[in-house]
């Protein structure tokens, strides 16, 4: 027997062999990610020494130190994204020429008397009074009778109450939980109760007078699977039996009889091991940490699309307003054309007048439709029971969309994004998991080779008392030892399944990679945009200035008024709106990506001081 359990031994060593560590290949990919940033006091080769000492002179560029996580990485100078030097416009004087629906009549008067300032030509504050007074006429349309005034933070608080996508991902880590418990309960002890009835009536050529027998037994125990894989029970039973036959005594017919029996079962090489038996524990908890993590990106993924939302909702209502002075605008053109239609006014350009006039009307009608899609769309994300979406609601945006300047450091937000997105410890996990499954494949394609071991304390009586009796006597014991094998000829199926889980490892290691490389792609996505759209704001708001500037110089130096110089006019005011509505895209988009920066990042619920109740798993 030692003989065979040294055996047994040195096979289960024979088949072991390492699995390859994900975290090699992440350090490996975080070393690829930084090369361009090496540590330039080395130089390069073929560097001249003024070279090398312009680079190695210190700067007083700050240093950007690692994090716990990633220890082993040296400070590195960090490489600011600072926004271009210019000046940026008082962010008063940028929201003037985007004026929200609850502000532009103040906004108007504000016009209307700076248009004062520049002309006496009294047909043109007239017509500009005229175009007011459209204006607000046109901005009746997206009035309800009920409104509701919300800001960002009121936004995310009440999506993070009521979002349906939050509320449903909840209940997944809970899930997850249980799941885990269920696996943890496989090595609870069982208790067992069986009991039978059994009656035989033989048939015989030569009745015996023992054909008819009666039986009744009944059994009891504990049962438990250890984690070495060991089966352990015992038990206790006790049966009656009755032979109908006048040759026996009736003293001794019925007859009792007890035991007590104790099994074990160990398997020595399929089957065998605290790593093999755990292993749908360690994959349940794996499944528990990515639910987890999943959560976390939902609400993440949700809070974003709020802020999408929200912004949208803003562009949606200061485009309308922008709009709604164009059309006005068009609309006087066009009752100053048909005015002069007995004076110098031809047919033809009043029907052009008229027919820019619809369209553009008819844009405003499309305009006001996104505006309430807008609105839905924000509904549909908060899913508040007070802003139900057959309600007819007005939402009223209170924040402005801002313009403040922002340093980034290119390395940290990559550092950040590398040590807090969810997506990188959903991977990480899963290669865990899939690991785990290696493992317990490659025990399967052991032999299977069981050490079992039996002992019985018997005792029989008239009774069930004196069977019992007996049992605590301990006068007849028994015992059984025994080995058994068995081994698939070919074993193709268990080799399958070992290959299958070795290529789904490292399948998922390219995941990693592909996932890493997404969210630095991500996040240097995110910092470009944000450059490049603050660079656009300042730029954007002289175009706007100067197209007004444009439109009062015309209104200003007419020679006459004509039909020619109202068309002319009318391009200015076109001018103008188009970059307005530019502007107001610049200076939303500069906003959402901010925020789609934090989710890039991972630090998109801190940014917005959301904290999850519940505490991230540890393992």
């Amino acid at each position: 027997m030692a003989g065979v359990i040294a055996a047994v031994l040195l096979c289960v060593v024979a088949c072991q062999s390492e699995i390859g560590d994900a975290n090699g290949s992440i350090a490996a990919y975080r070393d690829r990610m930084l090369v361009e940033y090496q540590d330039e006091r080395a130089g390069t080769p073929g560097a001249s020494p003024e070279q090398i000492e312009r680079r190695t002179t210190p700067t007083d560029r700050p240093v950007v130190e690692p994090s716990d996580r990633m220890a082993g990485l040296e400070p590195r100078e960090s490489l600011l994204t600072d926004p271009a030097s210019q000046t940026q416009p008082p962010a008063d004087m940028l929201l003037a020429e985007i004026p929200d629906p609850t502000e532009i009549e103040a906004v108007f008067q504000q016009r209307l008397k700076m248009l004062a300032d520049v002309t006496d030509e009294s047909r043109v504050l007239a017509s500009y009074e005229q175009v007011v007074e459209r204006a607000l006429r046109n901005l009746e349309l997206i009035k309800r009778p009920t409104q509701v005034r919300l800001s960002l933070a009121e936004c995310i608080q009440r999506a993070l109450s009521h979002n349906y996508s939050i509320r449903i991902k909840s209940y997944d880590p809970a899930i997850a939980t249980a799941d885990l418990v269920e696996a943890e309960a496989v090595f609870d002890a069982e208790f067992f109760l069986d009991t039978s009835y059994a009656q035989n009536d033989a048939a015989a050529l030569v009745p015996t007078g023992t054909e008819m027998t009666d039986g009744r037994s009944i059994q009891g125990g504990i049962r438990q699977l250890l984690p070495t894989g060991m089966s352990a029970s015992v038990g206790l039973s006790t049966a009656r039996s009755y032979i109908n036959s006048p040759d026996l005594p009736k003293k001794t017919n019925p007859s009792y009889s007890s035991s007590f029996v104790a099994e074990l079962r160990q398997p020595l090489m399929r089957g065998f091991g605290l790593e093999y038996n755990r292993a749908s524990i360690n994959i349940a908890r794996a499944s528990r940490d990515i639910s987890y993590w999943q959560f976390v990106q939902e609400v993440r993924d949700q809070l974003l699309a709020v802020e999408q939302a929200y912004w949208n909702l803003v562009q949606a209502r200061r485009t309308t307003a922008i709009l709604a002075e164009s059309v006005a605008q068009n609309y006087v053109t066009y009752l100053d054309m048909w005015e002069r239609r007995f004076h110098d006014a031809t047919p033809v350009e009043i029907a052009n007048s008229k027919a820019n006039y619809q369209i553009r009307w008819v844009e405003y009608l499309e305009r006001v439709k996104d505006l309430k899609e807008a609105e839905d769309a924000l509904k549909l994300l908060l899913n508040d029971p007070e802003l139900k979406l057959s309600t007819d609601i007005e939402i009223i945006t209170t924040d402005a969309p801002l313009a403040a300047p922002l340093a980034l450091d290119h390395f940290a937000e990559v550092r950040a994004a590398l040590e807090n997105r969810s997506e990188i410890r959903q991977a990480r996990l899963a290669i865990d998991s899939l690991r785990i499954a290696t493992a317990a494949a490659k025990n399967q394609t052991l032999p299977q080779l069981d050490l079992t071991f039996q002992y019985e304390v018997a005792g029989a009586g008239l009774s069930a008392d004196d069977a019992f009796d007996e049992v605590t006597t301990n006068n007849y014991i028994s015992y059984a030892v025994g080995v058994s094998f068995s081994y698939p000829i070919g074993n193709r199926s268990r080799r399958a399944q070992l290959r299958s889980q070795q290529l789904q490892e490292s399948q998922a290691v390219v995941q990693l990679e592909q996932v890493l490389d997404g969210i630095v792609r991500e996040v240097n996505t995110s910092i470009r945009s944000i450059g490049v759209r603050y660079t656009q704001l300042p730029e954007q708001y002289e175009a706007v200035q100067a197209s007004a500037r444009n439109l009062r110089s015309l209104q200003a130096r007419a020679p006459e008024i004509n039909p020619s110089f109202l068309e002319t006019e009318l391009s200015a005011v076109q001018q103008l709106a188009s970059s307005r509505t530019t502007l107001l895209g610049v200076l939303v988009q500069y906003n959402y990506t901010i925020s789609e920066l934090e989710r890039n990042k991972g630090t998109l619920l801190e940014y917005n001081n959301v904290t999850l109740t519940d505490e991230p798993p540890t393992r």
